[in-house]
């Protein structure tokens, strides 16, 4: 079962968009566990299982809090935990779907994807390179924590020599990050990719019958939340 990046961002938006209002799940409580529950659902099928992981741990940690918080009212601890709670409860599967739906996408598709909903080259454009410009950039990255790992320069030893530390960690990373950027921007001009030109993609991605089941499913959801506001 593959997933049409269109789909995905559009429910994206949609659990995003009901999960921080909260109206949808007071009102239709199962339903609302039921999107609160999607992306883990997605992520578990496409096997991301530290994804799935990270999200059960910090949700785990919001209601645990919730129950500690009632024991403690009217404290300073009781409204920090109030705040992370809420944060995590309402905003974290929007976030997880988010992650997901860019992980789980091809450059290609996304940038075709785009082209065929109409969004003009002047925001694809920028969104490809800043993409590849994040995927290059977090490749270094573990390069350079696998050589300081070589000189023993790891976070135990931190105290040990904070300024040689930093400066084995983030003098390689500005240099690479300058080079990064102007090597990504070269790509981009040698895919052909103009502001006003046309461009060829080789994606294949379309939309199949499991992603209109899915949009139909984001569209009555939408419906939900109009009548909602409107009763």
């Amino acid at each position: 079962m593959k997933i049409d990046f269109r789909t995905k961002f559009f429910l994206t938006l949609i659990i995003g968009i009901s999960t921080m209002e909260g109206s949808l799940a007071r009102r239709y409580y199962y339903l609302g566990i039921f999107l609160a529950l999607l992306p883990y659902l997605f992520a578990l099928y496409d096997r991301k299982i530290s994804l799935v992981s990270k999200g059960i741990f910090y949700t785990g940690l919001a209601f645990l809090g919730q129950n500690i918080m009632e024991k403690f009212p009217n404290s300073f601890w009781a409204m920090i935990l109030n705040l992370y709670a809420g944060i995590v409860i309402k905003i974290l599967p929007g976030v997880i779907m988010g992650y997901y739906t860019m992980t789980t996408t091809k450059m290609s598709d996304l940038v075709y994807s785009l082209q065929k909903i109409k969004f003009p080259n002047t925001i694809i454009i920028p969104i490809s390179v800043m993409f590849r410009f994040f995927y290059s950039i977090k490749q270094d990255y573990k390069i350079i924590g696998e050589a300081m790992y070589m000189h023993d320069l790891t976070l135990k030893n931190f105290f040990k020599s904070p300024s040689r530390f930093i400066e084995y960690k983030f003098v390689p990373l500005l240099m690479i990050t300058s080079q990064t950027a102007d090597n990504v921007a070269i790509s981009a001009m040698t895919r052909g990719m103009k502001v006003d030109g046309e461009r060829s993609s080789i994606s294949s991605a379309q939309l199949r019958s499991i992603d209109y089941i899915f949009l139909a499913f984001g569209i009555f959801i939408i419906s939900l939340f109009i009548r909602i506001k409107l009763c």
